[in-house]
C-alpha cells in the first residue's frame, strides 16, 4: 500500500476521460431506454442478462420482463412487500428475494408466489446474497453474525463470522462460499457448510462493499477511504487495485463480467463504471438521466453485448461499449 500516494498524487494531474494509467476512457449516450414509472424505488436488481428487472417502491415490489416491457404479473402488495430494501435475483432467473431487513422472503420468479419467508429475530440485515439456483440465502447482520438458510429444506445455520457489522455479503455460484466485508476492516471467504474461513485480509477502514465471481475465486472489496482491492482468492494474495485518485468512491451495485475480466460497477451519483481487473484501469463510464434531485444507478448488467443501469427513478437505459483495448 505504500505507493498510494505517489499513484494518488499522479492520478490527480489525469485529465478527463484519461484513465490513471493513461489509457483512454470509453464513454457514449445511452443507446435505449426504457421507464418502468414514475415512482421513486427503494431497491432494485436486474438479472445478469438484465431481460427482468425487481422493482421496490415503499408499498409495493413488481417484476418486469423487459424485452416484452411488460409486468410479469400483478405487483406484490400487503405487509411483506413495504418498506423493502434489498432485493435479487437467482442467477438462473428462477427465484427472487425482497427484505425489509427485519424479514426475508423468498419468491418464485415465474408465478411471483411466496416459496417461504425467514424472520431476522433480534438481528437487522445489513446484506443478502442468494445462490445461482435460489437454494442457498445468506443474511450478513449488523452483529457480525451471519446466517445460511437452505431454502429447499428450510434448514439454517448462523455463524459468528466477524466481530462488527457485516456491511456486504456475495455469494459463489453454488453457494459453498461466502465472501463478506466489515466495519472490523476485514474481508474473509469462508465455507458455508461450517463457517471455516479460507481466506481474510485486513483492509485501511471499514469495508463497504464485496463482489465475487461464480466460481468463487476472484473477489473485489473496496472500503471507506481508498482500499480499492482485486483479490485472487484461490492463490490467496492481491492481484490489482482499482486506479483512482479520489479519496472515497461508493458502489451500490458490483458484478463480474465478461468472464471474469471486467467488474462492472453503478454508484450514487449516477455514474456507472467499468474496470480492467487485471490492473484496476477504468476503461469505461457512463452518467445515467437524471429524473430528480438524486439519482443512484440501484443496479447493473451486461449480456454480452451491452451494459445495462436501472436507477432509483425506474430507468432501465442500454449503453455500448465498443473500446479498441476492451480486453
Amino acid at each position: 500500500m505504500t505507493s498510494k500516494l505517489l499513484k494518488s498524487l499522479s492520478c490527480l494531474f489525469a485529465l478527463s476521460h484519461v484513465g490513471c494509467g493513461g489509457g483512454e476512457v470509453y464513454t457514449a449516450p445511452a443507446k435505449d431506454e426504457f421507464a418502468h414509472g414514475d415512482e421513486l424505488l427503494s431497491a432494485a436488481a436486474l438479472t445478469e442478462d438484465a431481460s427482468h428487472s425487481l422493482l421496490a417502491t415503499e408499498s409495493k415490489v413488481c417484476v418486469w420482463d423487459n424485452q416484452l416491457k411488460a409486468r410479469l404479473y400483478d405487483c406484490i402488495t400487503g405487509q411483506g412487500a413495504e418498506h423493502v430494501e434489498l432485493a435479487g435475483f437467482s442467477a438462473n432467473k428462477s427465484r427472487f428475494y425482497i427484505s425489509n431487513r427485519l424479514s426475508v422472503t423468498l419468491f418464485d420468479t415465474r408465478t411471483g408466489r411466496s416459496i417461504g419467508s425467514w424472520l431476522t429475530g433480534q438481528e437487522i440485515a445489513r446484506d443478502i446474497a442468494i445462490s445461482a439456483s435460489g437454494d442457498t440465502l445468506v443474511i450478513a447482520y449488523r452483529s457480525g453474525k451471519a446466517e445460511v438458510i437452505n431454502t429447499r429444506t428450510g434448514d439454517t445455520k448462523r455463524f459468528d463470522i466477524h466481530r462488527l457489522d457485516i456491511n456486504s455479503v456475495a455469494l459463489s455460484a453454488d453457494g459453498q462460499w461466502a465472501f463478506t466485508g466489515s466495519s472490523d476492516k476485514y474481508v474473509k471467504l469462508w465455507s458455508t457448510s461450517d463457517g471455516s474461513t479460507r481466506f481474510e485480509q485486513r483492509l485501511a477502514t471499514r469495508v463497504n462493499r464485496v463482489t465475487l465471481n461464480r466460481a468463487g475465486t476472484l473477489g473485489f472489496a473496496i472500503d471507506s477511504v481508498d482500499d480499492r482491492i482485486f483479490f485472487d482468492l484461490a492463490n490467496k494474495k492481491e492481484l490489482a487495485e482499482v486506479a483512482s485518485y479520489s479519496n472515497f468512491i461508493e458502489f451500490t451495485a458490483s458484478q463480474f463480467i465478461n468472464q471474469d475480466k471486467w467488474l462492472l460497477t453503478g454508484s450514487p451519483k449516477m455514474k456507472m463504471r467499468l474496470y480492467r481487473v487485471a490492473d484496476g484501469e477504468l476503461i469505461a463510464e457512463y452518467e445515467a438521466k437524471q429524473q430528480r434531485q438524486r439519482t443512484s444507478v440501484l443496479s447493473v448488467a451486461y449480456d454480452g453485448t451491452q451494459l445495462y443501469s436501472e436507477t432509483s427513478d425506474g430507468l432501465l437505459q442500454a449503453w455500448p461499449f465498443e473500446p479498441k483495448s476492451s480486453k
